[in-house]
């Protein structure tokens, strides 16, 4: 296994724009597996597709999807749902009936987005398109420079060379027939993969009935990535609802960190984390966190310090020392705040220090699902305020406002709060304090939206992109088609944090639940139209 460690020392330790891999952004989580590289090119932090600054070229999509963006060198891997077409003689038709159990892989030009193969990969399950929490396409391509591994979520894996011709493929099997992820609910699987040496690490539901683990529960799978031949099944589960996070602990040995718990009842239990040997499945340690609200509709993200465990109901984030699990301390989000709110009035924000939120009404801070992320000692990620978004709440909102993000420091507890401008209006101001909708068109001009929760702005009740970081600065991303960009290494979790709120396309008409990539000096990202290429022209 000496070969898994050399690796992850190589990928781990390139910080610098020398290192070809960290010019590459190889899995969804980037080259180092912690959603963060560096580069010594400048940064397109500020850019506003409706405009057209910084951006380099756009191409229309064949159809939404939900996957990353994987780069190598000139190449960019990604998926799509099966194009829509309508039923013959119908020139519309009703949007719950509008599901595909197909998606397909394409091989793109990295310097004009121009088509070079794509692979069309069947699935035993049907999914509806334009989905506000995850489709067949949300887990993203992984790829070594020789080979591409894609999955569709209804399950299939496949590897594919890099002409796009298949190697092998792999099915979610049962003894007697392709055993459904909906068999073992919820059908949402935000888990991505990645690849660690010559193992491709998957999560998939345990097929077999030997009393070894429970049957329909979800288990990371360790994969040789030649063949997909199993090398290990994990010790501990997880939910589906989980995004692991991958890194070297003191002893230089790849882990993951991965979670349980989750709405519907998932059925992988104890509630908690579990911290697995990548080497061989095996577990490290397990911290059961059990309680109402406790949830995994997170990212298990965990540095070699901390990790946290986000509970809903009483806005309390519990502070694990991640080398063993132990509880640390418990951080109320509520107590202690260090509130920025912007008052349009005065045209600034204004400071509200050590504000204690539970003298608000139903006061709540629920990190958004799948938008926290641990950079040194703080945790960031977006808020849900949903209860200010009911109209007996309405007068609170200017002291704890609905559209915010936070920084909580996981050594002090402190805990900072600022508001953000939910768009630009029409004079190209920043807009503030409006609830606004989107569209689910696609590059054809069909709506194929079937929930409306998949019409909002992304503040409530849907599973947007991960944030991914570049040198200092962190960019999120929400249903709405806005891309907010902040620095790290601010005093204060201020006005001067905040670098720019930059649309992915107009006003409404921009719907997008992927996470951005960075390689090459550019950003890359994506619409339920179209794929953008953001630079410095």
């Amino acid at each position: 296994m000496k070969t898994i460690h050399l690796f992850l020392l190589f990928v781990l330790g390139c910080a610098g724009g020398n290192c070809a891999q960290a010019q590459n952004w190889p899995q969804a989580a980037g080259p180092h597996g912690d959603w963060s590289t560096h580069t010594e090119a400048e940064v397109p932090a500020s850019f506003n597709v409706a405009t057209g600054e910084n951006v380099l070229w756009t191409k229309p999509l064949g159809e939404s999807g939900q996957s990353g963006i994987v780069v190598w060198e000139d190449r960019l891997f990604l998926t799509i749902l099966k194009p829509f077409e309508p039923k013959p003689g119908s020139e519309s038709e009703e949007p719950k009936d509008n599901k595909t159990s197909t998606i397909r892989a394409l091989c793109l030009d990295a310097s004009s987005g121009a088509k070079i193969w794509e692979y069309q990969i069947e699935s035993a399950v049907e999914t509806g398109y334009m989905g506000g929490f995850s489709d067949l396409t949300s887990p993203t391509p992984i790829t070594d420079g020789e080979f591409v591994w894609f999955t569709n979520a209804g399950g299939k894996l496949v590897c594919l060379d890099w002409q796009g011709k298949l190697v092998w493929e792999r099915s979610w099997r049962s003894e007697n027939e392709i055993l459904k992820p909906e068999k073992a609910f919820p059908f949402n699987k935000q888990f991505e993969p990645f690849m660690v040496g010559d193992i491709l690490i998957h999560a998939e539901p345990y097929d077999r009935q030997d009393g070894a683990r429970e049957n329909g529960w979800h288990y990371l799978y360790g994969l040789d990535k030649k063949t997909g031949t199993e090398k290990w099944v994990s010790e501990d589960a997880l939910t589906q609802y989980n995004t692991p996070a991958y890194s070297l602990d003191a002893l230089g040995k790849p882990t993951a960190m991965i979670g349980r718990g989750g709405y519907h009842d998932v059925p992988e239990s104890p509630s908690g984390y579990s911290m697995i040997d990548l080497e061989n499945g095996k577990r490290i340690w397990q911290t059961v966190l059990d309680g109402k609200g406790d949830t995994a509709l997170s990212n298990a993200c965990f540095n070699k310090h901390f990790a946290v465990w986000i509970s809903e109901d009483d806005n309390r984030l519990t502070v694990l020392n991640a080398q063993n699990g132990e509880v640390v301390k418990t951080i109320d989000l509520r107590s202690n705040v260090d509130l920025r709110v912007y008052n349009q009035i005065l045209g600034r924000y204004v400071l509200r220090r050590n504000f204690d939120l539970t003298e608000l009404p139903k006061s709540k801070i629920f990190p958004a699902w799948y938008t926290n992320t641990i950079v040194g000692q703080h945790l960031y990620f977006m808020c849900f305020n949903d209860d200010l978004k009911q109209p007996l709440m309405k007068r609170w909102r200017d002291l704890l406002p609905v559209h915010c993000f936070a920084r909580v420091n996981l050594v002090t507890g402190k805990v900072e709060i600022l508001e953000v401008p939910v768009h630009f209006n029409d004079r190209g101001e920043y807009l503030w304090k409006e609830e606004l909708k989107t569209n689910g068109l696609n590059a054809k001009g069909l709506d194929l939206i079937s929930d409306v929760r998949s019409k909002r702005d992304g503040w409530w009740w849907c599973f947007n992109g991960n944030p991914i970081k570049v040198n200092d600065t962190l960019f999120f991303t929400t249903m709405i088609g806005n891309c907010y960009a902040f620095k790290i290494n601010t005093e204060h979790f201020d006005e001067s944090a905040f670098v720019a709120l930059n649309p992915l396309g107009p006003r409404g008409e921009s719907w997008s639940m992927n996470t951005p990539t960075f390689a090459g000096g550019k950003l890359y990202h994506r619409t339920a139209k179209e794929l953008i290429c953001i630079g410095k022209p």
